[in-house]
C-alpha cells in the first residue's frame, strides 16, 4: 500500500478485536513513539520497548504486558531477536506478528537489513504466539521484493494484497537544477508557514542550507546522522509539534513520521532509486490534502551517486545500476509522471494523465521539433566512430578547442562547430532524451554512445522528433490547482487559523503534536460547515466519539464565539458523490462518450476536475484513435471570430500543427493554446468528414 494509504489501520483495528497482543516489528523508533502517541490519545493501550526510553518506563511497559492491558507492543527488529524479549512474548498470548516495512527483508529493496531475515526463525519455532497470524507491509516493494519477501517470511500460502501506488493528492515536478538554493526559495516563498521536507544528499549540504534558510527568515532545523542523539530528538519534535517549519535532511530522516500536514517535500539533490524517492515524497500529503513534490535534478548527481556505488560489491553495484538506471528513466520521462512510476512497481496506470504532474500540466509551448539538432547529434556519433561519450561529443558540436578533440583531429570533420546555437546544458538535455528514448545507447562502462536502430529514420528525415531542450521555471506547472478536497470545501480562512492556534495550545498543554488532536482536514471541516452542536461536529472529518469527549466542547466554543461576532449560522454537511470510474474504461473514452451524448466541454471540465484544455487534450486522443466527434460541441466551445479562425487554418496550413507552438508564435501569441487545439481539432474532424 502507498505510504499515507492506511497501512497502520491493517493491523491496528484487528488488534482491538483480538484478545492476546498485536506485536509490530519496525525498523524506527521515530515510527513507534508516533504511533504509541496517536492510539494513546484516541484511547487505545499501545506501548514500545527499545533502547531510547529509561529503564523505569521498559520495565513499567513490561509489567503492562504481563498483565494483559496492553493491545499493542510495538518493537524495532533487535529488540525482538534479544532472548529476554522472546522469553516474554513465549509466556503471553500473542495473536497477531506484524512486520511493517517489509522490504528491509529483502537484499533487493532499498533498505536491506540483516536482522529482518531471522524473524523468520522466530516463527517458524514458534517462539512467539503459536498460532499468531502473521502480517508483512509494505510501501515500496517492487515484484521481485514482493516475491523476497514472500519467501523470506515463509508466506507462501498467504494471500497477498496490493493497493495502488497512486497517491493522487501528490503533485509531482521535477526541474534542472541550476541555481538550486534560489530555486528553493522561489518554492518556498508559495508555501511560508507550511511544513514540509528537503532532503540533501550529505550531512555538510544539510548544514550549509539550514543556515542559509534561517538568514532568510525560515523556521528550519536539521537533521542527519552528524548530530547528537539528543540534538537529533528536539529537532525532530520540533518539526512534529509545529515550533519549526522545515526539516533539512539526510535520507536518514523521514521513514515512519507519521506527521499527516506535511505540505511539501523538495529533493535538493538526486535520491539514490525510486523506492527512496518514492518513501521519501509519502511523507506528505498524508491527511488526503494536495501537497507538492519537487526534485531539483542535475546531472552532477549522477556522479556522486555512482561514486558511492563504486564502493560496494559486484554484486551490490549490479542492484544499485538497476536502480539508478530506473531512477533516471523516470526523472527524464515525457510522459505522465505517474506512468513510469506506477510501472515500476509493477502497477499500470490507466488514465492517460493525471492533471497532478508537471509533464501533464505544461502547455505545447514546452515542446519543438528537436529533429535537425538530433541529427547532427546522431551524425557525430556515427563520425566520431560510436567510442565516445555525450561530453566529447558535444565538444566537438560546439567547436571546442579541447585536447582531446584536437588530439583526435575531431576539429576537421563536418559536425565540428554546427552545435554552436545551442547551450552545452542544452545539448546534454538532447543527449538524454535520446537515450531514454532509444535512439541512442550508452556503454555502461566506458560511457560510449551508439545509435540503434531506431535512430535511421531521424537521420533520413523520415521522422521527427520533439521535446525541451529549454529552462523550465521551478513552480511553473499550475501549482494553483489543489487536491479534490481543496477545491470542492469553501472554509472560512481567519476561522481556521483560530481553530489551529487553539489546537496547538491544547496539544502544548498534552505534549502532544498538533495533529493528534485534530488535522487540517478536520479543522478546514469545521471552518466550512461551523458546527454548533456535538451532533453537528460529530459529522466532521476525524471527529469520533472519543475525541468529541476530550476536545469537543472547547471547539464548539471558539466556532460558536466567532459565528456569533460575525452573525455566521451553521452549515449542514452533506453527503458528496462524484462520478465513478468505470472498471477498464480509459479517461479519454470516458470523455468521448460524454461529449457524443451531449455534454459541453465546460460540463465535462467540472465533472472531472481538471482543466479544459485536459478535456481538449482527451477529445484529441479519442478522434485520434479513430473515434468520432460531433462538431457543434467544438464548434460550440469556439470563441474564436470567424476571421481568426480562417487565420489560424492558414498558418496551420503553412506551419503545420502537429506541434502547436510554431502557429502560437506565428500568430504573435494572440491565440491561446487551448483555441488552437480546439481548431486543430475542428481540422481534424472536418477532413475526417
Amino acid at each position: 500500500m502507498p505510504t499515507g494509504g492506511g497501512k497502520s489501520l491493517c493491523y491496528q483495528i484487528p488488534a482491538l478485536l483480538f484478545d492476546g497482543l498485536t506485536v509490530v516489528v519496525s525498523p524506527l523508533i521515530s515510527l513507534m513513539k508516533d504511533q504509541v502517541e496517536q492510539l494513546e490519545s484516541s484511547g487505545v493501550k499501545a506501548v514500545c520497548l527499545n533502547s531510547s526510553i529509561p529503564f523505569h518506563e521498559y520495565q513499567q511497559n513490561v509489567d503492562l504486558i504481563k498483565q494483559g492491558e496492553v493491545k499493542l507492543l510495538y518493537l524495532a527488529p533487535e529488540t525482538l531477536l534479544k532472548p529476554r524479549t522472546q522469553t516474554l512474548l513465549s509466556e503471553i498470548n500473542v495473536d497477531c506478528l506484524t512486520i511493517d516495512e517489509a522490504h528491509c527483508i529483502s537484499e533487493w529493496g532499498h533498505d536491506f537489513r540483516p536482522e529482518y531475515r531471522q524473524i523468520s526463525g522466530l516463527r517458524s519455532s514458534r517462539t512467539i504466539g503459536k498460532d499468531a497470524v502473521c502480517l508483512a507491509l509494505t510501501a515500496t516493494a517492487t515484484p521481485r521484493v514482493q516475491r523476497d519477501i514472500r519467501k523470506n517470511l515463509e508466506l507462501d500460502d498467504s494471500g497477498t494484497i496490493i493497493a495502488s501506488f497512486d497517491r493522487k493528492n501528490l503533485f509531482l515536478e521535477i526541474a534542472e537544477k541550476q541555481v538550486p538554493f534560489e530555486q528553493t526559495l522561489h518554492f518556498l516563498d508559495q508555501h511560508r508557514g507550511q511544513s514540509g521536507i528537503i532532503y540533501c544528499f550529505s550531512r555538510r549540504q544539510v548544514d550549509e542550507l539550514t543556515m542559509d534558510l534561517a538568514d532568510q527568515g525560515y523556521s528550519v532545523r536539521p537533521y542527519h546522522a552528524g548530530l547528537s542523539e539528543t540534538e537529533r530528538t528536539e529537532n525532530q519534535e520540533a518539526f512534529i509539534r509545529d515550533d519549526a517549519d522545515i526539516m533539512v535532511a539526510t535520507i536518514a530522516f523521514g521513514m515512519g513520521i507519521n506527521k499527516p500536514d506535511v505540505r511539501f517535500v523538495i529533493h535538493y539533490d538526486l535520491p539514490q532509486n525510486i523506492e527512496s524517492y518514492y518513501q521519501q515524497i509519502g511523507r506528505a500529503g498524508r491527511d488526503g490534502l494536495r501537497s507538492d513534490c519537487l526534485l531539483l535534478f542535475g546531472y552532477s548527481d549522477i556522479g556522486k551517486i555512482n561514486y558511492f556505488i563504486n564502493q560496494k560489491s559486484p554484486e551490490e553495484q549490479k542492484v544499485a545500476r538497476a536502480h539508478l538506471d530506473s531512477l533516471l528513466h523516470f526523472v527524464e520521462s515525457t510522459d505522465c509522471r505517474r506512468i513510469p512510476l506506477m510501472d515500476y512497481f509493477g502497477e499500470t496506470y490507466q488514465d492517460d494523465g493525471c492533471d497532478m504532474c508537471d509533464n501533464c500540466v505544461n502547455e505545447d509551448s514546452e515542446k519543438q521539433d528537436l529533429t535537425i539538432p538530433a541529427q547532427k547529434f546522431l551524425s557525430c556519433i556515427v563520425r566520431t566512430g560510436e567510442l565516445f561519450g555525450s561530453n566529447h561529443l558535444i565538444d566537438v558540436l560546439r567547436g571546442s578547442q579541447a585536447q582531446k578533440v584536437l588530439k583526435h583531429s575531431h576539429d576537421h570533420l563536418s559536425t565540428y562547430g554546427i552545435g554552436r546555437d545551442l547551450s552545452k546544458r542544452q545539448w546534454v538535455r538532447l543527449s538524454r532524451q535520446l537515450i531514454h528514448e532509444g535512439y541512442v545507447s550508452q556503454d555502461p562502462e566506458y560511457g560510449s554512445l551508439k545509435l540503434e536502430s531506431a535512430a535511421t529514420d531521424i537521420l533520413k528525415g523520415e521522422k521527427k522528433i520533439f521535446g525541451s531542450v529549454g529552462e523550465k521555471k521551478v513552480g511553473k506547472s499550475g501549482r494553483q490547482s489543489g487536491s479534490s478536497f481543496q477545491q470542492d470545501l469553501d472554509y472560512d480562512d481567519t476561522l481556521f487559523e483560530l481553530l489551529r492556534k487553539k489546537r496547538k495550545y491544547l496539544a502544548d498543554g498534552e505534549q502532544l503534536p498538533p495533529y493528534a488532536i485534530f488535522p487540517d482536514a478536520t479543522l478546514m471541516e469545521m471552518a466550512a460547515y461551523f458546527p454548533q452542536s456535538e451532533e453537528s461536529l460529530l459529522h466532521i472529518y476525524g471527529v469520533g466519539a472519543a475525541k468529541q469527549e476530550k476536545y469537543g466542547s472547547r471547539f464548539l466554543k471558539l466556532i460558536r464565539d466567532y459565528c456569533d461576532e460575525y452573525g455566521i449560522k451553521e452549515r449542514p454537511k452533506r453527503v458528496r458523490t462524484r462520478p465513478v470510474r468505470k472498471s477498464g474504461r480509459r479517461r479519454h473514452h470516458q470523455v468521448g462518450d460524454s461529449f457524443n451524448k451531449g455534454q459541453s466541454i465546460e460540463e465535462l471540465t467540472r465533472q472531472f476536475s481538471v482543466k479544459p484544455g485536459t478535456i481538449i487534450q482527451h477529445l484529441e486522443k479519442y478522434s485520434l484513435e479513430g473515434n468520432p466527434l460531433r462538431m457543434d460541441g467544438i464548434t460550440e466551445a469556439l470563441t474564436l471570430s470567424q476571421e481568426q479562425q480562417d487565420l489560424v487554418l492558414k498558418v496551420f496550413e503553412k506551419e503545420g500543427n502537429e506541434m502547436l507552438r510554431p502557429a502560437y508564435d506565428a500568430l504573435d501569441e494572440s491565440v491561446s493554446y487551448d483555441e488552437l487545439r480546439l481548431m486543430r481539432l475542428y481540422q481534424r474532424i472536418s477532413e475526417s468528414d
